[in-house]
C-alpha cells in the first residue's frame, strides 16, 4: 500500500487519463534503440521544447544521455502494433521488424510515424524511479497521408473522435 491506496489503484487512476502514444528513439554504437512512451508533452514554444519521462533502467535513456539527442515519433491509429512491439518485443529485433530511416542527426525515425520531432537533450531530472528528459526540437516532419492519432486509455489503444458542437 502507498498511503491510503494501492499501486494498482494508482495505475488505474492515472490510466484514466487519455494520452497519445509515441516511440522515442536514439542511435547507439550497437544500433538504434527505442521504447514506447506515453509520457510526452510540449513544454515551450520559444524555443520549441518537449518533455518525456522514462524509467531509470531504460537502455534508451543511457543512449540519450551519452549522445545528447533523441527523436519522438508520434504514432497514428495504424501503428498500434508498433506501440506494442516497442513496449514488449525483444529490443534487439524492434528495428528489424519495423522500417525506419536515419536522420542527419543520426536519430532513427520510424517510417510509420504520423509526426516526428528530432531533439537535442537540454536537461534530465531524476525523480523517484524515472527520469524526465527535456529536449529542444531541432527538426520536425510528418507523413503525407492523413491519419488519426493513436490514443491510450486504461490499458487499451484507440483513436480520436471529434465531437460536434451541440
Amino acid at each position: 500500500m502507498v498511503g491510503e491506496f494501492s499501486v494498482e489503484d494508482y495505475k488505474k487512476a492515472v490510466g484514466s487519463f487519455v494520452t497519445g502514444i509515441t516511440v522515442v528513439t536514439a542511435a547507439s554504437d550497437e544500433g538504434p534503440v527505442g521504447f514506447t512512451c506515453q509520457s510526452f508533452t510540449s513544454l515551450s514554444l520559444d524555443p520549441p521544447t518537449i518533455l518525456i519521462s522514462l524509467a531509470r533502467t531504460s537502455r534508451t535513456f543511457s543512449t540519450i544521455a551519452m549522445r545528447q539527442k533523441f527523436c519522438v515519433n508520434i504514432l497514428g491509429t495504424d501503428s498500434a502494433r508498433i506501440a506494442r512491439d516497442f513496449a514488449f518485443m525483444d529490443p534487439s529485433i524492434r528495428f528489424t521488424t519495423h522500417s525506419w530511416m536515419s536522420r542527419e542527426s543520426g536519430n532513427p525515425v520510424l517510417n510509420a510515424a504520423l509526426v516526428w520531432l528530432d531533439c537535442e537533450l537540454v536537461q534530465s531530472i531524476e525523480v523517484e524511479d524515472h527520469l524526465i528528459a527535456i529536449g529542444r526540437v531541432v527538426a520536425v516532419g510528418q507523413v503525407d497521408h492523413v491519419n488519426e492519432p493513436l490514443a491510450y486509455f486504461r490499458g487499451n489503444f484507440g483513436g480520436f473522435i471529434q465531437l460536434r458542437d451541440t
